[in-house]
């Protein structure tokens, strides 16, 4: 459970990845065993940080939807009144 928390927060995702790119940044040599622990930390960090991303888009495009951005029909009437 906790580590779902930890993957939902985008941030603390993006943060966490650059630190496993700084890691392997930083070895002149890479223990395969241990790159592979990280290898797949940051496959999972991806996953969760992709699923996040598409759920903030959504979540912009209902907004959008709220405020009627987007939407032609809202955007050839208000041409209409300003012109």
């Amino acid at each position: 459970m906790a580590q779902e928390q930890k993957t939902d927060n985008l941030n603390n995702n993006l943060k966490k990845l650059s630190e496993i790119a700084e890691w392997f940044d930083s070895r002149e040599e890479v223990d395969v065993e241990e790159g592979l622990v990280k290898v797949k930390e940051a496959v999972v960090l991806i996953k969760a940080s992709k699923q996040r991303l598409k759920e903030i888009e959504n979540e912009f495009k209902e907004i959008q939807k709220d405020i009627g951005v987007g939407d032609t029909e809202d955007d050839e009437n208000n041409r209409n009144i300003t012109a």
